[in-house]
């Protein structure tokens, strides 16, 4: 749902997500405000304060799906966030190696034969590594 809606409005998921919670806990705070309301009104009427009225039971059932969907809502986008976050990780520790092992290439000041065997060299040590890993 959140992938279709940052699609359409041109947001990312995670902004789509954020907007779901909001949009989920407006809607279970304006269910608590009409809640307030007739349990004012109940009262009100000389009825008895822990025993809602019949329409009431309703809304408290809606307050109650709408406060489940924030939080079901608002746990994707925490999780959404940390995916972000660690796939900027591994972004930053790819760039890290490059830089390093392009470092460490130049102050060796290989041939660019001796240069191409070495970064085919590490390059499928990586691969290794990834398999080994996931594996």
């Amino acid at each position: 749902m959140a992938h279709e809606i940052a699609t359409e409005r041109d947001i990312t998921p995670h902004e789509a997500l954020l907007g779901l919670v909001r949009t989920a806990s407006a809607r279970a705070a304006w269910t608590d405000t009409i809640i307030a309301q007739r349990m004012h009104e109940h009262v009100a009427a000389g009825g008895d304060p822990l025993k809602p009225p019949e329409g009431v039971q309703s809304w408290l059932k809606q307050s109650r799906e709408e406060r489940k969907l924030a939080a079901t809502t608002a746990k994707q986008a925490v999780d959404a966030g940390v995916m972000v976050a660690l796939e900027r990780r591994i972004d930053l520790e790819g760039e890290l190696v490059a830089h390093v092992l392009g470092g460490v290439l130049d102050r060796l000041d290989l041939s660019q034969d001796q240069r191409m065997k070495a970064l085919g060299t590490a390059q499928q040590l990586l691969l290794e590594a990834a398999g080994t890993a996931a594996a």
